[in-house]
């Protein structure tokens, strides 16, 4: 097991060292290295501080942040129950997730808890022989880089110094006495993809330069000859880079697009299209079949799509892939969809409510029957709304029963339908059977047409709470396209608790954010002051030299109030049920975005991008 450090004092006690060169300084204090800023920036410092540290026996996080007063024993007590129930996720996670702590208060009390160098990572330089001592996979699953190599002991940045699982098992594939530093978890996420997975690809494409087929753009080969080449190692090494590049980046989706001579990747990260990278034409087939036998499909089969379906481990988190594969005239081409349960499953405070429509969500939850509504595009993150919603209402252990296609993320306690597993198997069908088997509450993915719509309505009547979605512009949308569907308005009165419409913005980075210049258009067509100050990335190493890291969610919350349901039962316009909702209290997606925008983390741009007024 590995140990963390204490500095290494002469026999008059307490020292004092200055570090020459770096921002910050180390003060050695009884023994114990307190740290006041960050300081560590670069390996040579790294090293000349690594000969004054011993090690001290291992501690908990838990009993170090109640020793050092920044939570409870209560608070701790409580974090340690959730984390029973989410099978063991790291703690500092946790914590911060509930709002006891930051991750910056974790780093603090566990550098001076324990003496161990806090490490800023832009500039360090890791040599490829460094680098080769830690397997990528091992190293992308933990999150943990490997820096430099002192005296037989192998020094690793990591975000939970405190991980021994870890730690533990690159000492069992090094061989090597491993000690850590601490890093933030995006700042390793940054380096691992600025070193492993480039590394990976790089040393992959050399040896395909000698061991792709030489007539690999079209189906002339034969499928035993494409299924020897995508059992090669350098294959496997360039798909296993290429999926673990796009899970450290967080992409929801990987795109590998054929084109007349050449083939093209690109990832979908934040809700927008980035080129990776460009691929001979050779080498598409290979790769292809190699994502098939990944998924489990047909690798003789090229004419026709395909779905399938992976898993990838990365530490303790199971990574879901779901994997789309159609033939186009250049090609088959690949989508890979990355469902990641610790970024997509989130409790209902994360998602930004304000205490108003937070208040409004938990009496409509809390109710035994009714629907709720949720809309919005593809990929506003409807489903992670839902989910949310589910997680509220699961604290109550109902039965819970859900109708999806496809199921995205598993969930404990609650029975999920995948409606795509049977032929002539749709939301309609599996509803009529799911109201047979008693449940308290039903998800039900989509509301697609007319049958789906009435057997969800009289769920909803005869004492089931019911959440769906659908695909309107605002809420006061939703009512309406149900109605227009064929609902009858004194049912859907009667029934409908509340429409929720939704986008995603993306945020600022932090690291990079500056004054935004706007369009007098913009300002003009937002009702915004000329003299009022907004700010947008302007791109750095951090966010990609996007602007923007992680989306922030923008809505509206229109509660079906008695007013309301008067609109819905004489059928009123979405408009004037707008302008009803307005009146008593609603806050418009457009006004939401703008707000979000006025306290810096996102863009007026995104806002314009996304306004409904």
């Amino acid at each position: 097991m590995s140990t963390a450090w204490r500095t290494e004092t002469g026999t008059s006690g307490a020292s004092v060292a200055n570090c020459q060169g770096r921002p910050g300084r180390w003060t050695f204090i009884s023994g114990v290295a307190r740290v006041n800023e960050t300081v560590i920036t670069n390996l040579k410092d790294l090293e000349t501080l690594i000969g004054r540290m011993q090690p001290v026996k291992n501690v908990h996080l838990g009993d170090m942040l109640v020793d050092e007063g920044i939570i409870t024993p209560g608070q701790l007590e409580d974090a340690l129950m959730l984390q029973r129930r989410n099978h063991g996720k790291h703690l500092g996670r946790l914590l911060t997730e509930m709002g006891l702590v930051s991750q910056k208060q974790i780093n603090i009390a566990l550098a001076h808890k324990l003496g161990i160098p806090t490490i800023k990572l832009d500039n360090f330089e890791v040599t490829p022989r460094t680098l080769a001592m830690v397997p990528a996979d091992i190293a992308m699953q933990y999150n943990v880089l490997p820096l430099t190599e002192v005296d037989g002991c192998l020094i690793v940045a990591v975000e939970n110094p405190l991980d021994w699982d870890a730690l533990g098992m690159i000492r069992f594939n090094t061989n090597l006495r491993v000690e850590a530093v601490i890093a933030t978890a995006q700042e390793i996420r940054q380096a691992l993809n600025r070193y492993y997975t480039k590394y990976q690809e790089h040393e992959a494409l050399e040896e395909l330069d000698f061991d792709a087929p030489s007539k690999g753009g079209d189906d002339s080969l034969p499928v035993y000859a494409i299924e020897q080449e995508a059992m090669k190692a350098p294959i496997v090494r360039l798909v296993n880079a290429i999926i673990l590049q796009a899970v450290t980046r967080r992409a929801s989706d990987i795109n590998i697009r054929p084109e007349a001579d050449s083939v093209k990747v690109y990832y979908r990260i934040d809700g927008r299209m980035q080129f990776l990278r460009s691929l001979r034409k050779s080498l598409l087939p290979a790769l292809v079949s190699r994502i098939k036998i990944t998924g489990k499909m047909n690798i003789a089969e090229r004419r026709l799509p395909q779905d399938g379906h992976a898993r990838v481990m990365r530490g303790e988190r199971i990574i879901d892939l779901r994997i789309s594969i159609i033939p186009t005239v250049c090609g088959e081409s690949v989508v890979i969809r990355i469902l990641d349960k610790e970024t997509g499953l989130k409790p209902m405070d994360q998602l930004g409510f304000s205490a108003r429509d937070t208040g409004l969500f938990k009496q409509m939850l809390a109710k035994s029957f009714g629907s709720l509504l949720v809309t919005g595009p593809t990929g506003s993150g409807k489903s992670t709304t839902l989910y949310a919603l589910l997680n509220e209402v699961r604290l109550r252990e109902p039965h819970i029963i859900t109708v999806e296609d496809p199921v995205e993320y598993d969930m404990d306690g609650v029975e999920q339908i995948q409606i795509a597993s049977a032929p002539g198997y749709t939301f309609a069908a599996a509803l009529r059977h799911i109201l047979r088997h008693d449940p308290d509450v039903i998800m039900v993915g989509e509301i697609r047409d007319l049958e789906t719509a009435e057997i969800a309505t009289k769920a909803a009547l005869t004492g089931h709470l019911v959440l769906s979605s659908l695909h309107t512009n605002d809420a006061a949308g939703a009512i309406t396209r149900m109605v227009d569907m064929g609902v009858e308005p004194f049912l859907l009165s009667s029934t409908l608790q509340g429409a929720m419409a939704q986008r995603l913005l993306r945020v600022n980075c932090e690291h990079c954010k500056m004054p935004e210049p706007v369009d007098p258009f913009v300002r003009r067509l937002l009702d915004v002051a000329e003299a009022e100050v907004f700010h947008r990335g302007k791109g750095c190493q951090l966010c990609n030299f996007t602007g923007y890291s992680g989306r922030v969610m923008a809505y509206e919350l229109l509660p079906v109030t008695p007013k309301i349901a008067d609109c819905i039962t004489e059928g009123k316009s979405a408009r004037m049920m707008k302008e009803v909702a307005v009146s008593e209290g609603m806050v418009t997606l457009t006004q939401c975005a703008l707000a979000i925008a006025r306290t810096g983390r996102t863009s007026l741009d995104e806002v314009f991008a996304v306004r409904l007024d």
